[in-house]
């Protein structure tokens, strides 16, 4: 009887040269300023699929299309040496821009925002964060600060091109750089807190939503439904509720913000008013949504089971 033969063994060992890391630490700051820039690009579907660039980008389209209307108008008027006219009634302007574009930008953050803040709690990755050197507090900051750079950039973008526009199209550029200067302060006001009301707003709900559907429903709600119910308020003669009302709607208190700094907007000889309050009212308002929206969204985190 023959002795079974040895099997032979199949198994390769392979030296990959696996070593530690011995460069440097760069800590929590990195960390942090490296998730705000990953949340900016998620934000507009960078470094994902076709189908995540689509929303952002057309939505960012929309809104800078009325200001390319208005500078090519505008060019076309100051050749035919009706310039000044135009700009008296033009509806498309750095004080009235905002109302004009702000669908834009509810739908813009009503799309984006769910998908920083829901998906990281949707596929469980939470922890993965949490178990480096980011605390929740950074990653709080971090994923809002990311939604409000891209709202920035959706609302500052059209504002630059009219600012160029009204420069190129000055019939003396110098002239016209004087003119648009002190614009320049006052329109960056107005879109760092509109930006600021609105992403700490859908930073509030997309936290607390991780389902997406709900959450841009939710933030879509909120931008549009409060509005709607201070003008029936109005209408119905009790104006002193309708102001308590409209300092807890988003969009009216952006309005507010807008006609805080410009002034009264007039369009087609029509003055929109929303109420009489102080200017300072809605500034200290919008400052107060910024602050309780970071501070809600903080508390979310510190306290969210992962």
């Amino acid at each position: 009887m023959t002795a079974p033969r040895a099997t032979q063994a199949t198994g390769n060992i392979y030296d990959l040269g696996y070593r530690g890391y011995d460069g440097p630490r760069l800590g929590r700051v990195t960390v942090g300023l490296g998730l705000l820039r990953q949340s900016l690009r998620e934000a507009y579907g960078i470094g994902r699929g076709g189908r995540a660039k689509i929303a952002p980008f057309v939505l960012l389209a929309f809104a800078v299309f009325p200001a390319i209307l208005a500078v090519g108008f505008r060019a076309l008027a100051a050749q035919t040496g009706a310039g000044e006219q135009f700009e008296q009634e033009v509806p498309i302007r750095h004080d009235t821009y905002q109302s004009v574009t702000s669908l834009f930008v509810w739908l813009f953050v009503a799309a984006q925002a769910p998908e920083l803040f829901g998906r990281d709690q949707r596929y469980g990755v939470l922890p993965l964060y949490f178990s480096r050197v980011l605390t929740r507090v950074d990653y709080a900051l971090a994923r809002t600060g990311g939604v409000f750079i891209a709202i920035l950039i959706v609302t500052v973008v059209p504002q630059l091109l009219l600012t160029i526009g009204g420069i190129l199209a000055a019939s003396d550029p110098v002239a016209g750089l004087g003119k648009e200067l002190p614009e320049i302060p006052r329109y960056l006001a107005v879109c760092v807190l509109e930006s600021g009301v609105f992403s700490g707003v859908a930073a509030v709900v997309a936290a607390y939503t991780p389902r997406r559907a709900y959450a841009v429903a939710a933030i879509i709600a909120l931008f549009i439904v409060p509005p709607i119910v201070v003008g029936i308020i109005t209408t119905l003669s009790v104006p002193d509720v309708a102001r308590v009302l409209l300092l807890a709607s988003p969009s009216d208190v952006i309005d507010g913000v807008n006609g805080a700094i410009y002034g009264p907007l007039t369009l087609g000889g029509e003055t929109f008013v929303l109420a009489t309050l102080p200017g300072w009212v809605y500034i200290v308002t919008a400052l107060g949504f910024v602050v309780a929206s970071l501070a809600i969204v903080i508390r979310r985190y510190l306290t969210i089971t992962v």
